[in-house]
């Protein structure tokens, strides 16, 4: 398999399905690019990931700004005793 470290951050969960914003586009036969783009919708920059580790993928998602996903919050319920 090509490029161990990407299919990780792709495709395993607690990689890239952590990351608000980020959307997965599979293009057969493509490299691995990051691209990213402002509120319109136009390129901004695009980077071949075909070097990075998976922590290297978290590393720069973080320095470019995105934040994970918050885990569902606990459910609580307070019982007390009537009377």
């Amino acid at each position: 398999n090509q490029l161990p470290q990407v299919r990780k951050f792709i495709k395993e969960p607690g990689h890239a399905d952590t990351y608000a914003g980020l959307k997965v586009n599979f293009i057969p036969h493509h490299n691995p690019d990051l691209v990213f783009f402002n509120e319109h919708g136009e390129e901004l920059e695009r980077l071949d990931l075909g070097g990075f580790s998976t922590e290297q993928i978290h590393e720069l998602m973080q320095d470019k700004g995105f934040k994970k996903k918050r885990s569902k919050p606990w459910r609580a319920e307070l019982r007390t005793c009537s009377g």
